[in-house]
């Protein structure tokens, strides 16, 4: 929903409430979804989750080579395989239709 149709009712520190200006614009996109393609988005879930320690920069290295990453200290999570995020950004839909 477009947040201009928003208004906060309530704020603190772990949550922001939110209710619609205007609640019959809730579904208004269903009315301009016409013969449009089914869209489907599965998220990625782990089936585990690890931590590691490691005790020097040189095992951090060496951890890295072994799965094919860059590990920096300023990202937290990494996927085993690498997750290509960036790969439904060239995904383009062609209607074969006149």
């Amino acid at each position: 929903m477009d947040p201009l149709l928003k208004m906060v009712i309530c704020t603190n520190k772990n949550n922001i409430m939110t209710k619609t200006l205007f609640d019959d614009f809730e579904n208004e996109w269903q009315k301009e979804w016409k013969d449009m393609p089914e869209f489907n988005m599965k998220p990625e879930v782990p089936i585990l989750t690890i931590k590691l320690n490691f005790k020097s920069i040189d095992d951090i290295n060496k951890f890295s080579e072994l799965i094919n990453q860059k590990i920096t200290f300023n990202k937290e999570n990494y996927w085993y395989p690498k997750l290509n995020r960036n790969s439904t950004s060239e995904l383009k839909y062609y209607d074969n239709e006149p």
